[in-house]
């Protein structure tokens, strides 16, 4: 939503221009059915229309191009119209919003008729590609959601498997007899879980940002976050891991140490970088 709040303010002069020739040129004879859906057949961005009586009482259903809501007839619109100051051509254009039926980012445009007021929303990311002001393919955009949908739900198979797993290495060693592999096989439970949650993390993180709320209020959430969680999780996997490799040298052969100093220095990269990822983001704040 932020993006399309931004094209709409830098192009806020020229949208509004547009609106208020098309709702000046509409010259409904009355607020009735055939009168204002009329208007929404010729404009491809307008989502509802109604009408309201001169003491602010809804006198029409909301019209859409599917069907009609009847039970809005009645409703008393006095605090939408409070502080409305209409121009001089008897318009009025509200600021971009979330819609409370549709949720999509809207705009209002009001129009004071001789006895009534005819009320029509506006789909504001319908509106800017109206206007070649934004590029929005919506078969595209279901395609990619389908898509990451898909590779989203695997991933969480995925990570399910992987807790799962780690949970079976760590229930066998209640069940079997203890060994000297008995430290290698609670780190390994520990890693698999560390790292099935991670992936976890990331397959809801995918889901929640490109499917469910993209273009929404989560939108704006960084996506430095994904990768501050997701490396939060690979640096605890790697130092389990570390921990385990020094366990087994220092059981076994110290002539390896180096290896576990080779893993070890990875992490304190891994350390680093996310130091500098904190740094870059108060940075931005």
């Amino acid at each position: 939503m932020k993006r399309i709040i931004n094209i709409y303010t830098e192009n806020k002069n020229s949208v509004q221009f547009y609106l208020r020739n098309t709702l000046t040129t509409f010259h409904p004879t009355d607020c009735n059915q055939k009168s204002l859906t009329q208007f929404l057949e010729t404009e491809k961005a307008a989502e509802i229309i109604y009408g309201v009586s001169e003491d602010f009482k809804q006198i029409t259903p909301n019209y859409s191009r599917k069907k009609e809501d009847p039970s809005r007839v009645g409703y008393d619109k006095s605090f939408y119209f409070k502080g409305i100051q209409f121009a001089s051509d008897n318009i009025y254009i509200t600021n971009p919003y979330l819609h409370h039926i549709t949720g999509s980012p809207t705009i209002t445009v009001v129009k004071k008729q001789p006895n009534a007021f005819v009320v029509v929303d506006f789909d504001l990311l319908r509106l800017l590609e109206q206007l070649k002001l934004i590029e929005h393919n919506t078969f595209f955009n279901t395609v990619n959601k389908l898509i990451i949908g898909t590779g989203s739900v695997l991933l969480g198979i995925v990570s399910l498997f992987l807790i799962l797993y780690g949970g079976f290495i760590f229930a066998n060693l209640f069940i079997g007899s203890l060994d000297h592999e008995f430290l290698h096989k609670i780190f390994q439970s520990i890693i698999s879980i560390t790292i099935g949650l991670a992936i976890y993390d990331l397959a809801k993180y995918i889901i929640e940002h490109e499917i469910l709320f993209k273009g929404n209020i989560h939108e704006e959430a960084s996506g430095n976050a994904l990768l501050a969680k997701f490396l939060n999780s690979i640096i605890i996997a790697a130092s389990i891991e570390s921990l385990m490799v020094i366990f087994k040298i220092v059981l076994d052969d110290y002539s390896k140490m180096i290896n576990a100093l080779y893993l070890i220095a990875g992490v304190t990269l891994l350390i680093l970088g996310r130091v500098a990822l904190i740094k870059y983001e108060n940075s931005e704040h």
